[in-house]
């Protein structure tokens, strides 16, 4: 073979290599989806080039947090992502977790697990049965496992909220060992979601101890990202010392939630600097964007969940609950508790998705404007909404500062996600009004942020994106551009780019973008999809 013939060239860029250094120009080319050579390739051809003059090239974009477990089966070609450049998503964040399963408690973590649910069937048991039902389905891109905290803790011992029992933190061990030994990336925790909160420190630091010994990622929600903002992030940082080294803690979509705690975001990035320089390999994640997004039974407190779905369903009915919860956000509005029993005002909530149609119309109001609508209290429309959709309903939270974001988003610190679903604006997925971050997140950075706003450079942007996430998932073939590494890039017009998403209408992808490259196949030109996947599943 012609060793000055390749499978792809890229030719005439501008390299962003993804480590930080200053753009280059360069040819690159690829041979079995690997990166051989990069330079001045003049003279070499390829079954198939690329002219990317006026063009920057990058490594694919990694997206270190996402919740397309159940999306991708049901859709693989992870269209709303691999349109914006994700060649490499990391599921199963913040205790989501869909494995392992027991049959009888999948209708519990099924709803549990809400905000991430997808027409599929559940028939997996064990965490390799799924990482299998996910590498047949064949996705578009590298997909990577985290277990979710939240399935183990059901795994072990239910959805009852007490203390678990020696052999119950032994069952839970034993399913964590497995589910790394299939391949999973690390384990993510969700404190302030059930049954993840039910967890008491022994059962947290006795699967912490595991994840040490492993040497795996911990990503933690943590358990509130409001008034104690601080505290939590400092109790699961004293969990992880107490379970050993290993240990890699990203903390999950750094947020200041709810106006009242506006502000305190330079004190939560001076504690994470604070605890990385006291020995505690720790890091986080964000988004750009001042919404989140979650299931909307994730608001309520813990005693609400206690004994799983239908407890919940059947609790939330009772007069008598809705008038502790009444009584409990009255507390917070004037002020005498720190705790929103809803977490925000009942106008900062907007419906997203419904899984009935009856109720299909209210996408995309508030609880308030329901509230008037059906001339009703904004606690009961709450709660009447989760019992109508059986707890299946999700919303848009609209809880952050613009300024506190800024200062996360620009931090040498901070990787930039998704924490957002792959969706697409045709078949099974096309429902809805998803936070529009699963389509515009990384366009909306290197357009908005940092064309626009100047707000960090373009270097330090595709970092956050590509080397510094693989960094953290423990990955070393892939997030640069440089011989010998996977051939996952993004070739674009730095000019131009940036994100077409809106709450309003979210299924548009991103303007800019001229190619992306899997495995060294090109998946995406000029806006189209390749029908030939070339994904699969990332074990470790």
């Amino acid at each position: 073979m012609d060793s000055s013939h390749f499978d792809l060239l890229i030719t005439g860029g501008t390299v962003v290599d993804g480590t930080g250094a200053p753009a280059q120009p360069a040819d690159l080319a690829v041979r079995d989806g690997l990166i051989v050579a990069t330079g001045d390739l003049n003279g070499a051809t390829a079954d198939t080039v690329i002219d990317a003059a006026g063009l920057t090239v990058m490594p694919g974009v990694i997206d270190c947090h996402a919740h397309s477990d159940l999306n991708l089966l049901a859709d693989p070609r992870g269209a709303s992502k691999i349109q914006m450049g994700v060649t490499t998503e990391l599921n199963g964040q913040c205790g989501l977790g869909i494995f392992p399963v027991r049959p009888e408690r999948r209708e519990s973590l099924s709803t549990a697990c809400s905000f991430i649910a997808a027409p599929v069937d559940w028939d997996w048991i064990t965490t390799e049965d799924y990482l299998q039902r996910l590498d047949d389905a064949g996705p578009a891109y590298s997909c990577a496992a985290m277990i979710g905290h939240g399935a183990v803790h059901a795994w072990g011992m239910g959805f009852d909220q007490r203390p678990p029992t020696a052999d119950e933190i032994a069952e839970m061990r034993a399913a964590l060992h497995a589910a790394f030994d299939a391949g999973c990336v690390g384990m993510s925790f969700g404190l302030a979601y059930a049954p993840g909160s039910f967890a008491d420190d022994a059962e947290l630091v006795a699967l912490l101890e595991v994840v040490a010994q492993r040497e795996r990622l911990v990503s933690v929600h943590v358990r509130n990202e409001g008034g104690e903002l601080l505290e939590a992030i400092g109790e699961f940082a004293d969990l992880c010392r107490q379970a050993g080294d290993g240990i890699r803690l990203q903390i999950d979509h750094l947020k200041c939630s709810g106006q009242r705690w506006w502000g305190k975001m330079d004190d939560a990035l001076a504690l994470i600097e604070s605890l990385r320089a006291g020995g505690l390999d720790i890091a986080f994640d964000c988004y750009p964007y001042i919404a989140g997004s979650r299931h909307l039974s994730g608001s309520l407190p813990d005693w609400v969940h206690d004994g799983g779905a239908d407890a919940m369903l059947e609790r939330i009915a009772l007069p008598e609950t809705r008038e502790r919860l009444r009584v409990e956000y009255t507390d917070w509005l004037e002020g005498r508790v720190v705790h929103n029993p809803f977490e925000l005002p009942f106008e900062k909530i907007v419906v997203t998705g419904v899984a009935t149609d009856a109720n299909q119309s209210l996408v995309g109001l508030s609880i308030t404007a329901i509230a008037e609508a059906r001339n009703a209290d904004p606690v009961d429309v709450f709660l009447d909404l989760l019992v109508e959709e059986r707890g299946h309903a999700n919303a848009v939270l609209f809880s952050m500062a613009e300024e506190d974001m800024n200062r996360a988003l620009a931090h040498h610190l901070g990787c930039v996600c998704t924490d957002g679903l792959a969706f697409a604006p045709d078949g099974p997925l096309a429902t809805g009004a998803p936070h529009p971050r699963s389509y515009g997140t990384f366009p909306r950075l290197l357009g908005h942020y940092v064309r626009e706003r100047g707000l960090l450079s373009l270097e330090e942007a595709v970092r956050k994106v590509t080397s510094w996430p693989a960094e953290r998932l423990g990955v070393t073939d892939r997030g640069v551009v440089a011989e010998g590494k996977r051939a996952d890039l993004m070739v674009f017009d730095a000019d131009t780019i940036i994100d077409t998403a809106t709450y309003d209408a979210p299924h548009q992808y991103p303007k800019g973008i001229d190619a992306v490259i899997v495995n060294g196949e090109v998946a995406v030109r000029s806006g189209v999809q390749s029908e030939r996947h070339h994904g699969g599943v990332l074990r470790v």
